[in-house]
């Protein structure tokens, strides 16, 4: 298994030079590795539709499908090499059910568009209508021959197992054959619609509420937090306090600027600085704000060039908002996933993070002025119950309790990261 990560970790730095056939041969020797690990599959197929094989990728696909039926980014996966393969028809389908089983993935909806007004494929002549109606029957009368309790329960069944009901034609289709073996009144069609989107939300899909989690203060995050407090008070009350005096030899506090204050002249330099902060995950260093940059060595992400433009900041002023931006980060386990956000003096009263069985929001105020927030839609699903939040000395740490026990390739998509 660790020859298997090995190679998927050489495949996703090809993937990312753009090097597919590097790629490919890198994916699919860790899917031979481990065969067991959807990802690698599912890599192996992206990489196959950037060299245009889009057939392939579909068997891959299927392939992971025949194994974990319930598995959105493999419909996700799938539905895109439709698309670009142009058979729009089945992607629409494929993506749909996709949708179904993890609705808060915004890239099925941006895919489905891609679709258009393509019909789905043509569903054949039910051959078994009239053909169970023994078993039926004895269906309806276990339920006391009420027939809405025997539509719920045929629902309710089909949200545990298909897709059906998640798709967004599913109102219309099950309406449909109200309307079409109803003898009695229209509302038939609304009474067997209802239950449907019911069930689409008894199968897990769809984040459900959001719910604030409780924030537990370690002992020295608390002793750290009431020094700042103490401190800052003093501060402020100190009548020789200027901001504006600045040593000199001081360098830029923006990231990625190693500027020096000589003399007063020195604050019209141009700075090339980060406005985002630096990331480390998984042996990569990055820069928040230009991702697609990444290295492997500290001295070479240290040697980044800024991105943006703008005015070297040389001292801090307690009462103005400062350059220096959080650093986050993210691990797993088999059970949890851990996020790590890099602040220190974090104020617990301004300290909030809901969550939901597919979303994480966060907001966070930190060194009195500064504030940091990041909504994302996550990769897997949690169960909120067993999630916490807690502010340690040097850092907020979020632990989510996986739903699934499922490997995460990534935290999620990000609806947004804001530094204040």
């Amino acid at each position: 298994r660790k020859m298997a990560e090995e190679a998927f970790t050489l495949g996703n730095e090809e993937f990312v030079k753009e090097n597919w056939k590097a790629a490919l041969e890198h994916f699919s020797r860790a899917a031979d590795l481990n065969p067991a690990k959807s990802e690698y599959a599912l890599h192996k197929a992206a990489a196959m539709c950037k060299l245009g094989t889009y057939s392939q990728a579909v068997a891959v696909c299927d392939l992971v499908l025949q194994k974990e039926s319930k598995n959105p980014k493999a419909y996700l996966r799938k539905g895109m090499a439709l698309v670009s393969s142009g058979d729009l028809s089945q992607a629409r389908q494929v993506l749909e059910a996709g949708q179904a089983l993890d609705a808060s993935n915004k890239a099925f909806a941006s895919w489905l568009k891609k679709c258009g007004d393509a019909p789905l494929p043509a569903v054949a002549t039910n051959s078994n209508v009239a053909q169970h109606d023994a078993e039926l029957g004895a269906l309806l009368a276990a339920h006391g021959g009420q027939g809405y309790a025997v539509v719920e329960t045929v629902v309710e069944y089909l949200s545990r197992n298909s897709s059906m009901l998640g798709l967004s034609s599913a109102p219309e289709m099950l309406a449909s054959l109200a309307v079409k073996y109803s003898s009695a009144s229209p509302s038939v069609a609304s009474a067997v619609a209802a239950p449907g989107a019911a069930g689409g939300s008894s199968g897990g899909g769809g984040g459900g509420g959001m719910r604030n989690l409780p924030v537990l203060v370690s002992p020295s995050a608390k002793k750290a937090w009431d020094k700042a407090v103490a401190d800052r008070a003093n501060m402020m009350n100190d009548e020789s306090f200027d901001p504006n005096v600045i040593q000199v030899g001081t360098q830029c506090k923006n990231n990625g600027c190693s500027l020096i204050y000589n003399d007063v002249s020195s604050l019209a330099d141009s700075c090339q600085f980060h406005p985002g902060g630096p990331v480390f995950h998984e042996g990569y260093k990055y820069w928040s704000c230009c991702r697609k940059k990444k290295s492997t060595e500290f001295a070479e992400f240290m040697g980044f060039p800024g991105c943006t433009k703008g005015e070297c900041v040389f001292k801090d002023d307690p009462t103005k908002k400062k350059k220096a931006l959080c650093r986050w980060d993210f691990f797993q386990v088999a059970s949890t996933v851990t996020i790590s956000i890099y602040a220190k003096k974090v104020d617990p009263e301004n300290c909030k993070v809901e969550i939901s069985a597919t979303r994480m929001s966060l907001g966070i105020l930190f060194d009195f002025v500064n504030s940091f927030s990041l909504d994302v839609d996550l990769s897997g699903k949690v169960d909120p119950a067993g999630c916490k939040v807690e502010i340690l000395a040097p850092k907020v740490e979020i632990t989510l309790k996986k739903a699934d026990g499922a490997s995460w390739s990534e935290l999620g998509n990000l609806l947004s990261v804001e530094h204040e």
